[in-house]
């Protein structure tokens, strides 16, 4: 006997980063053809883009509360999502950037609508992380790349390899173990230079970047100091991108393993 499956479905998708001009094709037909979609207003702008493709909106924005912890506004956000879905309506949870990228609630709402039944999935959008390699002229490959949220690399015991990149995610909140504030708090972003000084000198050159919301808008790169960190502006876009301190250092016990020929251009490179 089959079982019916039942109605309602949940698509996660990303708006990128920079406003309309980073949406595909295929994420501008599903808000078109959605029963309601579910979106976060973090500029003016995006209510009257959304109006345009879809009127039947709902803003999230509302569900944060200042003093709140952000999990009791993520758990709000997917109850209303969830309910919508469970009602009977196709719903789209439309994400900046990326839907999957410092975003928990889509993960665990499409994770409790299968769990039910229902239809949920999410589709990829252009995250910060791409803008940031194109903005910055940054190849992840060529140099290597670590990344953390900047409150995971201090509450965790990490190790930096200085030969390659390392970003910080949403460092204007780095040190919040309440996950009720939403500004920068000077004396955790001093802790946190003070952590990073365990790999970095104290001049080291970082840059504070922010990926550019409208496609009129310049992106925001600025080359600081390390130990300037705690009285730059940091706001919640802000990422901060610490470059390689030093080359990379040939293993070459390991070119002798893999037999690589002494002409080779591996043996000609320092280290």
């Amino acid at each position: 006997m089959l079982v019916e499956q039942p109605r309602g479905s949940l698509m996660c998708l990303g708006l990128g980063i920079t406003l309309g001009s980073q949406l595909t094709i295929l994420a501008r037909e599903q808000l078109a053809v959605a029963d309601v979609v579910f979106f976060h207003s973090n500029s003016h702008y995006l209510a009257g883009f959304l109006q345009q493709i879809n009127p039947n909106l709902v803003d999230l924005q509302p569900f944060y509360q200042a003093g709140q912890s952000r999990l009791e506004s993520y758990q709000a956000m997917m109850d209303a999502v969830i309910a919508a879905v469970t009602t009977g309506n196709n719903v789209v949870w439309a994400c900046y950037g990326h839907p999957g990228i410092a975003s928990w609630p889509p993960h665990e709402a499409i994770r409790q609508l299968k769990a039910l039944g229902y239809q949920a999935q999410m589709a990829a959008g252009i995250g910060a992380d791409a803008c940031l390699y194109a903005d910055l002229g940054i190849d992840p490959m060529a140099e290597g790349c670590q990344q953390f949220e900047a409150s995971q690399f201090m509450f965790y015991q990490h190790t930096v390899d200085v030969s390659g990149y390392l970003l910080l995610w949403q460092v204007a909140i780095a040190g919040d173990f309440s996950l009720a504030r939403l500004e920068s708090d000077s004396r955790y972003i001093q802790i946190l230079v003070q952590h990073l000084q365990q790999w970095y000198p104290p001049d080291h050159q970082i840059i504070l970047y922010e990926a550019a919301d409208l496609p009129i808008w310049q992106h925001r790169a600025d080359t600081i100091a390390l130990t300037s960190l705690p009285q730059a502006t940091l706001n919640q876009i802000t990422t901060l991108v610490i470059p390689p301190l030093h080359a990379k250092k040939i293993n070459h016990n390991m070119l002798d393993q893999l037999g690589v020929p002494a002409d080779h251009p591996l043996r000609q490179k320092a280290g």
